[in-house]
């Protein structure tokens, strides 16, 4: 059986994701019952805090359950202000 290489890649970090203009956080509980979810401001964050070590210190306001999905919020890409407004 042959071996493939697996290319491996950087970890995102905050930086990354500010360099395209990502300024918030999609947090979601990983309880199975809770379904929570919130919007986190990233601005406090070091640049070089890598985005997947942000999962396991995630507590959730609802349950306290710790761990947590994180995501980047491209929705102020996906829908900018003023977006869907008719112009007069």
């Amino acid at each position: 059986m042959a071996h493939t290489k697996r290319e491996t890649l950087e970890p995102v970090t905050m930086g990354h994701l500010r360099g395209h203009g990502v300024t918030r956080l999609l947090v979601y509980c990983e309880s199975l019952w809770c379904n929570h979810s919130a919007t986190l401001n990233a601005d406090w964050l070091p640049d070089d805090t890598i985005l997947l070590t942000l999962d396991s210190r995630m507590v959730c306001t609802a349950c306290g359950l710790i761990g947590a999905d994180v995501r980047p919020d491209w929705s102020q890409h996906t829908n900018p202000p003023g977006a869907g407004r008719a112009l007069c």
